[in-house]
């Protein structure tokens, strides 16, 4: 098989859904991404794929969402709850310093305030085992709603006997954007991309660790009847032909790069042949081999990211996959300058 080149590419899959089973898709989606296996994708497959991961103690995949409940003080909805804030506190030393990922926002909602409580499904599943040990009637409290919403994801729990004054309920993607959009610093909503680029860059993107990564896994991929497939090189570019996927002139650099491709991807096989498994044989792979990888984070997370690879000193080819990130979020009326 030829060796294949590639530009690299970025898709935005837009805010992770706040509705169950396209949540569940969007997992499955990412997850089979790291083993290449998005053919067995299925109308109903993703629940099953998703509770597989969640029994195996597989959770970075479920990383990849994100809800958003809002806390309100029951009755007058104008005054202002100093429970209300109490509780915002007490979630704050619950939940940013024993687990990770979470968001508490108190917002204005008209007269009225509202506590937004962001994490993706992961956080939640720790938060509440951390609640179920140290105050579980609020954890039961959360449970309901997230279980309400996302049955799938949380189990059922018996009814907690305390009477919160505060009522539940889930917030959907548009609201947590306007939220964004008008409460810059809430950082409520969640941002899902799918990179392909090369594993030299991945390395790099990976280093942002308040983001969430599934990448494909050279560990269990086998690439003997993929191909050798790689990313163009910047001083091929000129050259290549993205819509043909073929280069446009013949000279001796276009041909150093084939010949160094369909070398190693030699090597690769004859590995493979002599019994290597894919894990072993994966030694002599390039950091220009492509890959694809699902990033996802909040706003916080994509502004840095912004800030530090869209910038001269930045490899060009992650500078390229910053500014079409600047580009998406720019397109929402976020700038990563404010």
């Amino acid at each position: 098989m030829n060796v294949q080149f590639f530009k690299t590419k970025v898709i935005p899959c837009h805010l992770a859904p706040s509705e169950e089973r396209r949540a569940l898709e969007l997992m499955e989606l990412c997850g089979r991404c790291a083993y290449k296996s998005e053919e067995k994708i299925t109308e109903n497959s993703a629940k099953a794929f998703v509770q597989m991961l969640k029994s195996h103690g597989h959770l970075s995949v479920l990383e990849h969402s994100n809800v958003v409940l809002k806390v309100e003080p029951k009755g007058e909805k104008g005054s202002t709850s100093n429970g209300l804030e109490n509780l915002r506190l007490q979630l704050l030393n619950l939940l940013t310093e024993r687990t990770g990922f979470h968001r508490v926002a108190m917002l204005q909602n008209g007269p009225s305030r509202v506590l937004a409580v962001a994490g993706n499904f992961r956080s939640w599943i720790e938060t509440l085992g951390v609640l179920g040990r140290h105050d579980p009637s609020l954890g039961a409290f959360f449970q309901g709603e997230l279980q309400k919403h996302f049955p799938s994801i949380f189990p059922p729990l018996e009814p907690g006997s305390q009477d919160f004054p505060f009522t539940l309920s889930l917030m959907g993607q548009k609201e947590q954007l306007e939220s964004l959009q008008n409460h810059v610093h809430s950082d409520l909503p969640v941002f899902v991309f799918k990179f392909i680029c090369d594993r030299g860059i991945t390395h790099e993107v990976v280093r942002h660790r308040v983001l969430s990564f599934t990448q494909e896994s050279t560990r269990y991929v086998n690439y003997r009847n993929r191909g050798m497939a790689l990313m163009v090189p910047e001083e091929l570019e000129a050259c290549f032909d993205e819509e043909t996927g073929r280069f446009t002139e013949e000279n001796p650099l276009v041909r150093l790069w084939i010949d160094r491709g369909t070398m190693l991807f030699k090597w690769y096989q004859e590995d493979l042949a002599r019994g290597l498994k894919p894990q072993i044989a994966r030694d002599i792979l390039p950091n220009l081999l492509k890959s694809e990888i699902f990033v996802t984070g909040r706003w916080s997370g994509w502004k840095h990211f912004i800030g530090l690879r869209d910038s001269a000193a930045a490899h060009p080819r992650i500078r390229f996959i910053a500014r079409e990130v600047r580009k998406y979020f720019e397109g929402l009326g976020l700038s990563p300058e404010l």
